[in-house]
């Protein structure tokens, strides 16, 4: 598993790691589908929380250097100030001019 690219593919692992916690606290579940699913989890975890801290050192800069004395992980993320500039350099396109609404009326005459 890579990256968590954006905020939806947060939320959907979000949700994976709900439905996946159900299956693994299920005790009829045979012990080796246990044990890869729960390296799955373990994964899909560790990737969660690092776009998490990514999220919040690119919002408090001065946490980078916090993560880094913990020894944790974090995903680099483009800082406010960045993200704000992207936005506002992105071409904006012009709205569509309104179709021509044909004349239904010929027909009355």
């Amino acid at each position: 598993m890579g990256k968590i690219a954006d905020e939806a593919g947060y939320q959907r692992s979000l949700e994976w790691l709900v439905i996946k916690a159900a299956m693994l606290d299920d005790p009829l579940i045979d012990e080796s589908a246990k044990t890869t699913l729960r390296a799955q989890y373990d994964l899909v975890s560790e990737k969660v929380k690092e776009y998490r801290r990514g999220e919040l050192a690119a919002k408090f800069p001065g946490l980078k250097e916090q993560y880094k004395i913990l020894g944790w992980s974090y995903q680099e993320m483009p800082s406010q100030a960045e993200r704000e500039a992207a936005v506002t350099e992105a071409p904006e396109t012009p709205p569509e001019p309104p179709k021509a609404m044909p004349n239904l009326s010929g027909w009355l005459d």
